[in-house]
């Protein structure tokens, strides 16, 4: 009978060519991310020049030119006078005057959002399903909807608002369609590559038993992509509330008209005031959306 092969362990050469490969991957490793640290590094100090963010003509140190700004919005507050009425300076009353009609404002921020979040999410959706590669009926269709997702998603939303308003007038109109326009873009390319992540099988068994292209879809994709859609919508909506209160101040509506008075008169206390209203928001929508985020993927139940 033929002996058995024996070996007293890995061959010392088979050891020697691994290391040497080994330390060859880490030496082009190192070096492949000290010449992306060095470009940035270049980049970042051509940036700072460029900006003039360390010159002294502008005032002096930036640092000191920050805690200048900051001096600025933080509100003369005095603890004896804190919850005393709006006509007495330094009480919280004083500082947020107007809040009513604030309110009223970004409510009509939040509403510009939902609605151009709710179309864009829609836009995306479809717009998705030409710009997946295993689902768009052509290749030319699929190179066609990328490239038009990329043009749009090139385009500044405020430049957008602002030819919005010359063609619409002031109004909430021009920007609900600047971010729907910038929703639908963004979130096309999101929901493409989600769906170009999917496990095909279901859609395949759809498609063998019979099932036409929307049953395929219905029950093949999107049980999938749902938690990922709605993921990525309400991450926009969030996104979404902080562009329509940007908007405003070019007319779009919302409570950027309110911030534009504000830097207009000076009045750094007040948007200031105005910002933590916003960022309460905001906070407010990232619970809602962490909430239903949850439920989807069936985190909710659990204790």
């Amino acid at each position: 009978m033929p002996q058995a092969w024996q070996s007293d362990g890995p061959h010392p050469a088979l050891v020697a060519d691994f290391e040497a490969r080994r330390r060859a991957l880490l030496l082009r490793q190192r070096l492949q991310g000290a010449v992306v640290a060095l470009a940035l590094s270049v980049l970042l100090g051509a940036s700072f020049h460029v900006s003039d963010f360390f010159d002294g003509n502008h005032g002096g140190d930036p640092l000191a030119r920050i805690g200048d700004l900051i001096t600025l919005l933080v509100p003369k507050l005095q603890a004896e006078m804190l919850l005393a009425g709006p006509g007495t300076a330094g009480s919280l009353a004083n500082w947020f005057y107007d809040w009513p009609r604030w309110v009223a404002l970004l409510w009509e921020t939040v509403q510009i959002a939902i609605v151009s979040t709710v179309f864009g999410t829609v836009g995306g959706s479809l717009a998705a399903l030409l710009a997946s590669k295993n689902l768009s009926p052509a290749p030319a269709v699929h190179w066609l909807t990328r490239r038009t997702l990329e043009i749009v998603r090139t385009l500044p939303d405020l430049i957008v608002a602002l030819i919005l308003v010359a063609a619409f007038g002031i109004g909430p109109l021009p920007g609900v369609i600047a971010l729907a326009l910038g929703t639908t873009a963004s979130l096309g390319k999101l929901f493409s590559e989600a769906n170009e992540n999917i496990d095909p099988r279901p859609i395949e068994a759809i498609r063998a038993a019979g099932g036409g292209w929307w049953a395929q879809m219905r029950f093949g994709l999107l049980p999938q992509v749902l938690p990922t859609y709605a993921s990525y919508a309400l991450l926009r909506l969030e996104i979404n509330v902080g562009g329509a209160a940007a908007l405003g101040v070019v007319g779009a509506g919302g409570i950027g008209i309110e911030l534009s008075r504000a830097i207009t008169y000076t009045q750094f206390d007040t948007y200031l005031a105005i910002l933590l209203m916003i960022v309460a928001l905001i906070f407010a929508i990232d619970l809602a959306s962490e909430a239903v985020r949850h439920r989807l993927i069936g985190l909710g139940a659990r204790s």
